[in-house]
């Protein structure tokens, strides 16, 4: 996805195949079927103007990037002019969250010299975001409830009633029913918020939309940096092969790193492997891939001589992809460099030997 969280100034890309005059074009990026789901989701409710939407994702998938999706299709049809507000409700503190979405009447304590609106006002026949909605204080929760229920507030400090017209979007990235079970969210909020819920999939199940995402991304990053950027057929391989934890937002941190440290243009698997740690959950996936490949023959095998022989080759090809840089090698192969100079070694000496 390609717009940028005005609160984190993060990244979180995805994309479909859209009609040329689609007001969402280029926000969007994939063709899987987990992402057509969120689609066709996002088309269905953004007609509706007062309806409540929950994202729910992990972390990275592209939250901030659909809520404005939403937005950004309603206000074609109902609000041209209509404003997407985003809040992150984890990056504000409790004491200022509240004059932040109610707004503030003049004398309501020392330092309100006049009145302010809040996000709620500004929002107005908009769009108010509010990402990490877990994070809410449980005193707000049930102000924010009230706003949902009446379309009403009044600032902190007043007592005249606002009405307000608007679609309010959150997203999270925790189990708010959870949150519910320990009483650290309310649950008739909770069913406010949850009147549309939309499922926001990770990287690792929609593999499938990973050469089009690093398009896009070489594309941006090209046009920023003047020139085409480009990505070897093993720095490919090495990508869509890794589980991507941190999704999109992780995706977008490899290729700008990559271009950085990157030679003649082209990102090398070297130039990305410092963010690709190898997780023990990335490591047993691939295990399992290997296994999968192999049979056991009918007469048995030399297993001492079948190790070492897959040790080698997996060594060899990992200086392959490095250029021969034994410390990206080692990285490659979750190895410190002194294991990996040992195993150097030892072959070394075998071939003198033999």
């Amino acid at each position: 996805m390609d717009e940028f969280s005005s609160e984190k100034g993060l990244v979180a890309q995805s994309v479909t195949t859209l009609q040329p005059d689609d007001p969402i074009e280029g926000m969007i990026i994939g063709k899987s079927a987990a992402i057509q789901q969120v689609i066709a989701a996002a088309r269905k409710i953004a007609s509706h103007a007062t309806a409540t939407v929950l994202i729910q994702g992990e972390s990275g998938t592209g939250k901030d990037v659909l809520a404005r999706a939403i937005h950004e299709l309603g206000r074609t049809t109902t609000s041209p002019g209509s404003l997407f507000i985003p809040i992150n409700c984890a990056a504000i503190p409790e004491t200022l969250l509240e004059s932040e979405l109610f707004g503030v009447e003049a004398g309501a304590y020392t330092d309100a010299k006049v009145s302010r609106d809040g996000w709620l006002s500004r929002a107005h026949r908009g769009t108010l975001f509010l990402d990490e909605i877990g994070s809410m204080p449980l005193f707000l929760q049930a102000k924010l409830l009230r706003v949902l229920e009446t379309r009403s507030f009044r600032r902190v400090g007043g007592m005249k009633e606002i009405h307000v017209n608007l679609r309010i979007i959150s997203a999270t990235n925790t189990d708010l029913q959870a949150a519910v079970a320990r009483k650290a969210f309310r649950q008739d909020l909770f069913y406010r918020l949850n009147g549309f819920p939309i499922y926001m999939p990770p990287l690792r199940e929609r593999r499938e939309d990973l050469p089009l995402l690093i398009e896009h991304f070489l594309r941006r990053v090209s046009a920023n940096r003047g020139e085409p950027l480009t990505v070897s057929p093993d720095a490919m391989r090495l990508m869509e092969s890794y589980s991507w934890p941190g999704n999109v937002r992780e995706l977008l941190n490899a290729i700008e790193r990559g271009d950085i440290l990157c030679d003649n243009n082209v990102i090398q698997p070297k130039d990305i492997l410092s963010s690709l740690p190898v997780t023990p959950q990335y490591a047993d996936q691939q295990l399992i891939e290997l296994l999968s490949k192999l049979q056991f023959p009918e007469n048995g095998l030399d297993l001492p001589a079948l190790l070492s022989t897959i040790e080698r080759s997996f060594i060899q090809e990992a200086l392959k992809r490095c250029g021969g840089n034994q410390v990206h090698a080692a990285q490659l192969l979750s190895l410190s460099r002194d294991q990996l100079r040992y195993r150097l070694l030892e072959k070394a000496v075998r071939q003198l030997t033999d």
